[in-house]
Parts: structure tokens; C-alpha cells; sequence
């Protein structure tokens, strides 16, 4: 095994949006940053869906920072859509998924951080209390990459894993996950035969708004308007379609977002039931699956959706979108409880306001709960039992159910700029992240952008006016 030239300072596992953030922000916080990418991409998810969750139900917006200086400039150069409000998920982004990673990229390069793709962690140095270097095998052996703090952005625990890291995974219960999605884009819609469909079928597209009919009727009013419109619904058509025997899946619904190109739709309806995101096994036939059913779903939008006569199949996602894997135990649990009521905390670095979205372990459909704004403290991100290691986006210190909430993608680039800033600022001390003065990582957060409790406005009456809001 070779030792990977370069500084130590902060290594950063994982390129999704948690490492992305952390990385950036650890890098232009001054310290010598090393992201580390099992792919051939950077993005992660965040490159391959629309973004969720950016505000909270009553429109609030919970996550600036990074996320947003992102979607400002995508949208500034045409290839975002602005934050569209949704009752449901509080607010849509869409993103050109390929110019995202042409600007992620970008901000890696001027940030100055050193990026290895290609590169699994397969294990780790640990002495004592601190672990000392990550190991990665790619096309040069297997390297050593020392460092000084450690932010595991894996969305697997990886290094927290070969660490000795106590985690969970999947329900209390029974350790099931929530089912992974295999996401495709179609072109060819008729927005306009699609908008009116939606209208005249009265909001089959939507189920989760069906017991709230004025929220419901004020969406419909504005989908001529509205570039971007999420679906979840579409529940009678496919459950006649499977009794016909002309589709054979897990989901019984159509979800997916109508992004802001105005013909293509980001179908988010494969799943694959009874999966386990940590067997490679298990991975390679959840693919086998959803691939099988993409022609199935396509078939049946033509049939079931308007405007969608005549859509065709664009793109399939490099990588299946993994929505909970192994959870890192952290000095503090978020729990369910702690998303539901708003909680707040002496130590908070970031806000989620997402709704309790659980994707169904059998992928038939979700179970849904709404939260108030709350706070994610510094201490979900310090891993319990090791001094130097760090935490963020799906593998946070969470319960299954607050899980569900914080795994959006706005919320994880929230947790990886605290992260990576306050490793940071741990490098730059020669100290571990529970050292740093919880004042200094304020101060830096707030000079970056950050939204915290703090400056979080009240909510705006007539935002709750126009677009309605449910009850929390």
C-alpha cells in the first residue's frame, strides 16, 4: 500500500451533496481538502434529482449557504428553475443535471480542493480515539490518505464503519430501509395537455394533498404558471393497469417532478423492495429490477398521464438513488420527536423543515408527517467515541423517522458546510471539532451564508394565502 502524497488537513469522503458542501466550505476556510469519490462523477443524487426542501411548509426558507449560492448561479446562467413553493414538500428546485456537475466541478477546482475519483474507502488507520488515514483502492493499488479531521459524507457510514463506529440501519423494529429509486427523465410531454389533464382529473396527481381540498384547489389554480410540479398520485390507473396484468411493480404511485424544461419529467417511480443498501448482492439485483421496470412505466405514462402521449425515455441515472443506509452514532440522536416539534439546541449548525417523507420499505407508497423547523446540532455530526471524525447527509446521527426528513438534499449540503467548516477550523487549531468555539463556527457560518435559527423569519401571511399550507 502507497501513502497518496499531499497535506493532511481534512479529508472528505464521499462526493454526494454533503461532501460537495463540506469539502468546498473546508477548502475556503483555508485548509488543505481532500474530497474522495467512489464514482466517476461528483454530485451524488444531487446531481441526478430535483432538489426538495429548501423552505418549510409555511415557505420559510430553512437552507441557504452553499446549496443556494449553487442554485443562484444555475439559475442565473438558465440551467435552474428558481424555488418553486409546494405545499407538500415546502419548495422544488430543478437543476440541468449536467451543468451542475460542470459547476460543481468548478468550485472544486477554485476552492483548491484535491479530488480522487474512482476511489471506494476499504478501510481505515485508527489509533486510539483518532482515526489517522482512510484507505482507497483504485486503477494506482491501494493508497493510504492520511489526514487530520475526517468527514464521513459516504451516505454508507463507510469510514465510520471500518472505523468501529457504533451504527444502526433501517427500522427499530426490523432494521428494513426505505425502498431505493432507480431515477429516469423523459422528453416528448405536452405541458399543455398536461397541465389541463391535471386540472380537469381534479388532483389524482397529488394523494397527499386529497384530505385538504382548499390547498389542493389553490395548486390547481396555479400549475399554468408554474414550471415545476411534483406528482404522487395516479393511484386508481396503476392499481386497474396491475389488475390488467399489463404492469408489474412495487410502487402505487406515480412520483416523480415535472421540471422546468417544458417538455421532460424526472420519473421517480422505480422501487425495489426489501433492499439492504450495505450487500453488494442485494445492490446489483435492486438495479437488475428497477431497469426492468423502466419499459413497464413508460408504457403506462403514455397511457395514464396526459400530455404524456408521446414521451420518450432520455436519460437513466448512473446510480440508484439510496435514500438510507447505515446511521453513524453521533454525541446526540435526532429523533422523531425532535423534527416534529421544532426542537432547537445551544449547539445548532443548520435547520430542516422537510417532511417526514419515509419511502416504504415494500416501495409501495410513503408514509408522510409533517415537522416544524427545527434544529440539527453540531453534536449529530461528531461521531460518538472518535475525536476526529465527522458526519453528514444520510449517514447524520438520526432515527430512522428523522432520517426521512434530513436526507433531502437541501438539508444535506446544510449538514456537510457545517461539517466541513468546522473541520476546518479544527485543522487550523490542531484541536478536535468538539474544541473549536462554538462562537467561532457561527461567525464563520454566518460570513458564509448559513441559514441559522438566529435570522430565520417568521412566516409570511400571504405566502400561506396563495399557496396554502397544512397543518403542522
Amino acid at each position: 500500500m502507497t501513502k497518496a502524497a499531499g497535506n493532511r488537513g481534512v479529508v472528505v469522503v464521499g462526493g454526494g451533496a454533503a461532501g460537495i458542501a463540506a469539502a468546498v466550505c473546508a477548502a475556503r476556510a483555508g485548509a488543505a481538502t481532500t474530497l474522495i469519490e467512489a464514482q466517476g462523477f461528483v454530485g451524488g443524487n444531487s446531481a441526478i434529482l430535483p432538489w426538495l426542501g429548501f423552505h418549510s411548509r409555511d415557505y420559510r426558507q430553512v437552507v441557504r449557504g452553499i446549496a443556494a449560492e449553487l442554485v443562484t448561479d444555475l439559475h442565473r446562467q438558465g440551467h435552474a428553475s428558481g424555488y418553486v413553493l409546494d405545499p407538500v414538500c415546502g419548495s422544488a428546485v430543478s437543476l440541468d443535471n449536467h451543468h451542475y456537475r460542470i459547476r460543481v466541478m468548478q468550485l472544486l477546482h477554485d476552492a483548491g480542493v484535491r479530488l480522487l475519483l474512482h476511489s471506494p474507502v476499504v478501510g481505515v488507520d485508527r489509533r486510539d480515539d483518532r482515526v489517522t488515514a482512510v484507505h482507497v483502492e483504485n486503477k494506482s493499488g491501494r493508497q493510504s490518505i492520511p489526514g487530520d479531521i475526517f468527514i464521513d459524507a459516504s451516505g454508507d457510514g463507510d469510514v465510520g464503519y471500518h472505523a468501529g463506529a457504533t451504527w444502526s440501519k433501517g427500522r427499530t423494529a426490523d432494521g428494513r430501509v426505505q425502498a431505493p429509486t432507480l431515477v429516469f427523465r423523459v422528453g416528448g410531454v405536452d405541458r399543455t395537455a398536461m397541465v389541463e389533464g391535471l386540472r380537469r382529473d381534479h388532483g389524482l396527481f397529488r394523494d397527499l394533498l386529497a384530505d385538504h381540498p382548499t390547498v389542493l384547489a389553490k395548486l390547481l389554480d396555479r400549475l399554468p404558471e408554474q414550471d415545476v410540479i411534483v406528482f404522487g398520485g395516479f393511484t386508481r390507473a396503476l392499481a386497474e393497469a396491475r389488475q390488467a396484468g399489463t404492469i408489474d411493480v412495487p410502487a402505487t404511485r406515480v412520483v416523480g417532478v415535472k421540471t422546468h424544461p417544458t417538455d421532460e419529467f424526472a420519473a421517480v417511480s422505480t422501487k425495489v423492495a426489501d433492499f439492504d443498501p450495505t450487500d453488494t448482492a442485494a445492490i446489483s439485483r435492486a438495479y437488475t429490477e428497477a431497469y426492468a421496470q423502466i419499459p413497464q412505466l413508460l408504457a403506462f405514462f403514455t397511457k395514464a398521464i396526459p400530455g404524456f402521449a408521446g414521451c420518450r425515455l432520455l436519460e437513466i441515472a448512473p446510480m440508484l438513488g439510496i435514500r438510507e443506509s447505515r446511521r453513524v452514532h453521533g454525541d446526540y440522536l435526532l429523533t422523531t420527536d425532535d423534527v416534529s416539534t421544532g426542537a432547537t439546541f445551544p449547539d445548532a449548525v443548520a435547520i430542516g423543515a422537510y417532511h417526514i417523507d419515509i419511502h416504504r420499505p415494500d416501495g409501495s407508497w410513503v408514509d408522510s408527517r409533517s415537522v416544524r423547523p427545527y434544529d440539527i446540532p453540531l453534536r449529530c455530526l461528531t461521531t460518538k467515541g472518535i475525536e476526529n471524525l465527522l458526519i453528514a447527509g444520510k449517514c447524520v446521527s438520526a432515527s430512522h423517522e428523522a432520517l426521512a426528513s434530513t436526507r433531502v438534499i437541501p438539508t444535506c449540503m446544510a449538514q456537510g458546510q457545517a461539517a466541513g467548516t468546522v473541520a476546518a477550523l479544527a485543522a487550523a487549531r490542531d484541536t478536535g471539532p468538539r474544541e473549536v468555539p462554538y462562537s467561532s463556527l457561527l461567525n464563520r457560518l454566518r460570513h458564509d451564508g448559513a441559514q441559522l435559527r438566529e435570522t430565520l423569519p417568521p412566516a409570511d401571511p400571504a405566502l400561506i394565502e396563495r399557496y396554502g399550507a397544512l397543518p403542522t
